[in-house]
């Protein structure tokens, strides 16, 4: 049983937002965009700490559209989570006769378990405090009544699906001492034979002795401090003594530490004497033990946990946050997470991020949709066509409609267009069709999410973070921007542009997907050539139409490729110094293809000493081919 959906209103920088989750989720974005509050409304609706005195919940958890608003009139938070059983008979049919008092239906021909919850914080005038409520909804999200308002449905439903939230803030010191709920957990649940028991409290007894009588000053010390009975109790007997080592099994695992050695011929040393790294990643795996003790105590067929981890990454080096979403994904249950590193991101599935954003002081989540729904009716003859045509339509079970989860061209749609020849209203469907086509932009197959992986890792988890994207076809190309950027007073990195160079990270379509489907700003500058013409039939192809190219879109003039262009726009004589600097013998008589080939055999060598002239001469970066000058001045002066 798993959250497929939480919808949020009114609860600190989220207006109205609806997330869809899957077995795992991941939230990326920049600081104070909404992250931890998606986590914490989940939280608070899931382990009822919300809306009661001392809870933590306050006036400012109030979504406010500006800052004269009043907490106490305004709308009131609500939080909604969906939990919808995947296929028939997919729940434990025990913990379905459980939880019958909350459980729906799903309509449609499929019999599919429904469970939604609402919970609600307002002002009370009555109270004098914000009142939480707590109630299930029917599959239409209308309140149930009757048996499901018990207060043992509420505590019967989240003992089938525990949640348990590990903060960005960990420490280490806390987390494995006696106090921590994690660490204690874990103590408390060693069992040590009797007859080991005894040994071991003899063993200890007989040694602290031993240590105590070492040095009579400790028999002084302790006969100093016994002085204090004969006051409290006004001068009754009484005595004390020093205890060195534990004299009870309980006491000893409650003073347990971990000790850790990085090498065999390092010594072994506490934890807290390691770097903050490795402390934060054994707190994590602390967090993992002590969980999976939990729920081994209290064992229950069909429950699964919900885990909501902030920045497991923390303090990690590149590699070990590569490494550690394979180790994270060994978790039971669902995993929820929020991540700064773009290193973490680069092995999590394109389907399982969620790019979280500020916009007008409001939280947005954008994600890779995977598939498009249609009202197009489920008919043999598209079942057929689908069979023949496999990865691009599936039937919806749901509605009986056709879905999309590949992008086709307007081949595939004239196709999928006859299969509904008959029909009376053919032009209806073919105009839908149409749309789906446009829409389908947006999707990415599972082969292209491989193939991106693949090609792109070494610049895919930066780019998530980037707040507007430059596609450009190769290095060069990115390395002429960056140093525009520069001269014209609009640093790429300082606004959060990323220029992508594609040939070598996958194909043009897939960013410009990518970007359409996180609602990232982003601009294409191909060359003139044949291959820069073939880019744009790439995304027609893909479903983007002229609209979605207008001020985007920009290739250098036909047939000029960059090096042709530079050439074209007088930079010969500059271009030739520059080879004789990196070591290419260029006479002055060489002609111009001669010299436009000496630049391609040495591209990224040439182009980084320009890119250094460029950066260091504003004349020099304004003669630059237009196409690149121009994007920088219009991103400048804000107009797009």
């Amino acid at each position: 049983m798993r959250i497929t959906s939480v919808h949020i209103q009114n609860f600190r920088s989220i207006r109205d937002l609806t997330v869809d989750l899957g077995d795992t989720t991941v939230f990326i974005g920049a600081n104070n965009s909404g992250k931890t509050a998606i986590l914490d409304a989940l939280r608070v609706l899931l382990t009822r700490r919300w809306g009661q005195r001392g809870t933590g919940f306050t006036e400012n958890d109030v979504h406010r559209p500006d800052e004269r608003g009043d907490p106490k009139t305004l709308p009131p938070v609500q939080i909604e989570i969906v939990l919808e059983e995947p296929h028939p008979e997919a729940w434990d049919k025990d913990m379905v006769a459980q939880l019958e008092d909350v459980a729906s239906i799903l309509p449609g021909a499929e019999y599919r378990n429904v469970i939604r919850l609402r919970g609600t914080c307002a002002w009370s005038e009555e109270k004098d405090a914000f009142e939480p409520a707590w109630e299930f909804l029917d599959a239409e999200g209308s309140p149930l009544g009757g048996k499901s308002q018990r207060a043992t449905n509420l505590s019967g439903f989240f003992s089938y699906l525990p949640f348990f939230w590990l903060p960005a803030i960990r420490d280490a010191a806390d987390e494995f001492s006696a106090r921590s709920a994690h660490w204690g957990r874990l103590m408390r649940a060693v069992r040590i034979p009797e007859e080991l028991e005894s040994e071991a409290v003899q063993t200890l007894k007989s040694l602290d002795e031993k240590i105590i009588h070492a040095d009579p000053y400790l028999a002084e010390i302790a006969e100093m401090i016994g002085q204090a009975t004969h006051i409290a109790i006004n001068g009754g007997p009484g005595s004390a003594r020093l205890n060195t080592l534990p004299l009870t099994m309980e006491a000893m695992l409650q003073r347990a530490g971990i000790v850790l050695r990085n090498e065999d011929l390092r010594p072994w040393l506490p934890l807290g004497h390691h770097g903050q790294g490795l402390q934060s990643l054994a707190v994590i795996f602390l967090f993992q033990a002590a969980v999976l003790q939990q729920l081994k105590e209290g064992q229950r067929p069909g429950a699964e946990p919900v885990f909501a981890i902030e920045e497991p990454e923390a303090h990690l080096h590149p590699q070990a946050a590569r490494t550690l979403w394979g180790r994270v994904r060994t978790l039971p249950g669902q995993q929820l997470m929020t991540t700064h590193s773009p290193f973490f991101v680069q092995n999590v599935p394109l389907h399982d991020l969620r790019l979280v954003r500020l916009q007008d002081g409001c939280t947005l989540v954008s994600s890779v949709p995977r598939r498009i729904l249609t009202t197009l009716p489920w008919a043999d003859a598209v079942a057929q066509f689908s069979q023949a045509n496999p990865g691009i339509f599936e039937k919806d079970e749901k509605s009986g409609c056709v879905s999309a989860i590949s992008c086709f061209s307007e081949k595939i749609a004239t196709m999928l267009s006859e299969c509904y020849r008959k029909d009376h209203d053919v032009g209806t469907k073919s105009k839908a069709i149409s749309d789906l086509r446009h829409l389908g932009r947006r999707l990415v197959s599972e082969q292209e999410a491989r193939e991106l992986g693949f090609h792109g890792r070494r610049i895919r988890g930066e780019v998530f973070f980037a707040h507007r994207w430059i596609l450009v076809e190769g290095v060069c190309e990115c390395l002429l921007l960056e140093a525009l950027g520069d001269a014209l007073g609009w640093p790429l990195d300082n606004h959060g542009v990323t220029c992508i160079d594609f040939q070598q990270a996958g194909s043009p379509g897939i960013y410009a997907t990518l970007a359409e489907a996180l609602g990232i700003p982003w601009h294409m500058i191909v060359d003139g050539d044949p291959q820069g013409e073939n880019v744009r039939r790439q995304l027609a192809n893909r479903g983007f139409i002229e609209g979605d190219l207008s001020g985007r879109f920009d290739s250098l003039p036909k047939p000029n490729d960059l090096e042709a262009q530079l050439l074209a726009d007088g930079h010969e004589v500059l271009l030739r110094t520059i080879l004789d600097e990196i070591g290419v013998d260029v006479k002055d008589d060489t002609s111009q293809s001669n010299l436009l080939a000496s630049l391609r055999n040495r591209k990224t060598a040439y182009m980084s000493q320009l890119a250094r002239r460029v950066a260091a001469d504003g004349k020099v970066a304004r003669g630059m081919p237009k196409a690149f000058v121009s994007l920088i001045g219009r991103l400048k002066e804000g107009s797009q």
